[in-house]
C-alpha cells in the first residue's frame, strides 16, 4: 500500500474547495473558496475533518503489518523542486518489487517529476506564460454562469460571435488549404453600431473593473494547481489549532518508529504551533491596545478586528 500524508491545515482547506466547487457546479480544481466560505465550513466541519485525517492515516498504516509492504510519501515533499524527484524515486523503486512491473531509470526521475507533479509551470513555460484563448474564454464564461462575474454586455456577445465565426472560417481555410474567402452572408455592423458598441463596453467595464482584478488572477496559479481565486492563508482559532497539535502528537506517539511519517508528522506540529502562537501574540497585541484605550478614556478598539475569530 502507498500512503500519501498531507498537513491537515492544508489538507481540510483543500477539501473545502472540492466542497464549494460542487456545491456551486463547478468544475474541479477551478476557483479557490472565498475566505468567508472556508470561515462558515470550518467552524461547523473542522473537528470532524481533523478526526476523519487521522482514521486515515491510522487505518492505512496497521493495513500492513510488514513495514517493506508499505510506502509513506510526504504531499510537502512530492511538491518539493528540489526533494520531489527523491520522492518520485523511492515510488519507483517500492513498485518495482511487484513482478512484471518496470520504470524507468533514476537518471530520468527529475524529468518524470517535473512533466507529471509541476505539470501547470511546464504548461505555462511551453505557452509563454500565456492560457490559450480558448481555456480563457471557458473560464470566464463558467464564472459568468456561475455568477462570479457578470454576464457579458450585448455588444460584447456580438463581437464576439463575429469573432468565433471568424476564427471557425479561418481553421476551415487551413484545413481545406485553400485562401480564406469572406462569406457575403457573414454578420455585418455598420460603423454607428460599432462605435455604440465601443461606448456600451467602456462603460460596463469601468463599472466591472474593480471586480474583475480580483479574478484576474485566475492566470496567475501557483506551480501545483490551476485552481483560480484571490489566494489567502486559511486560518483557524486557538482551539482548531489546539486540537490539530493533540491530534498530530496522538499519531506521532503511536507511529514514533515510522521514520518517514514521524518526520512529516512533526513537522506538521511545528507549524501549528507557529500558528498558534501567532495568533495568541496578535490577541495579546488587541488585549493590550484595548486596556490602553480604556485607560485613556477612549472607546475600545473593535476585538472582532483578531484573525482568531
Amino acid at each position: 500500500s502507498i500512503l500519501v500524508v498531507r498537513n491537515p491545515l492544508n489538507a481540510v482547506p483543500s477539501l473545502h474547495n472540492f466542497v464549494y466547487e460542487s456545491e456551486n457546479k463547478l468544475p474541479e480544481h477551478f476557483i479557490r473558496a472565498p475566505s468567508d466560505a472556508w470561515l462558515e465550513w470550518r467552524d461547523k466541519n473542522f473537528a470532524t475533518e481533523i478526526s476523519s485525517w487521522a482514521i486515515h492515516i491510522r487505518s492505512w498504516m496497521y493495513r500492513s503489518e510488514n513495514k517493506s509492504d508499505r510506502l509513506v510519501i510526504s504531499f510537502e515533499r512530492l511538491a518539493d523542486e528540489n526533494l520531489g524527484p527523491l520522492e518520485v524515486t523511492r515510488l519507483a523503486e517500492f513498485l518495482c518489487r511487484e513482478d512484471g512491473v518496470s520504470t524507468r531509470q533514476p537518471e530520468d526521475m527529475p524529468c518524470i517529476w517535473w512533466k507529471v507533479v509541476n505539470f501547470q509551470k511546464l504548461s505555462m513555460l511551453l505557452q509563454n506564460k500565456q492560457w490559450d484563448r480558448g481555456t480563457r474564454q471557458l473560464r470566464r464564461r463558467k464564472l459568468q454562469e456561475a455568477g462570479f462575474l457578470p454576464p457579458p454586455a450585448s455588444g460584447e456577445k456580438i463581437i464576439a460571435q463575429i469573432q468565433e465565426d471568424a476564427d471557425a472560417k479561418r481553421e476551415a481555410a487551413k484545413d481545406a488549404d485553400s485562401p480564406h474567402q469572406t462569406d457575403p452572408n457573414a454578420p455585418q455592423i455598420t460603423e454607428d453600431q460599432m462605435m455604440a458598441i465601443k461606448k456600451m463596453q467602456q462603460e460596463q467595464q469601468q463599472q466591472q473593473q474593480p471586480f474583475l482584478r480580483e479574478q484576474e488572477e485566475l492566470l496567475s496559479e501557483n506551480s501545483f494547481s490551476i485552481r483560480g481565486g484571490a489566494k489567502y492563508l486559511p486560518s483557524y482559532t486557538e482551539d482548531q489549532l489546539k486540537m490539530a497539535i493533540d491530534t498530530i502528537s496522538n499519531l506521532l506517539f503511536e507511529f514514533e518508529n515510522e521514520q518517514t511519517l514521524s518526520a512529516a508528522l512533526s513537522n506538521y506540529i511545528l507549524d501549528a504551533k507557529k500558528r498558534l502562537d501567532l495568533i495568541q501574540k496578535e490577541n495579546e497585541h488587541v488585549k493590550s491596545n484595548i486596556a490602553a484605550a480604556v485607560e485613556g478614556g477612549a472607546p475600545p478598539p473593535n476585538e472582532n478586528s483578531s484573525p482568531s475569530t
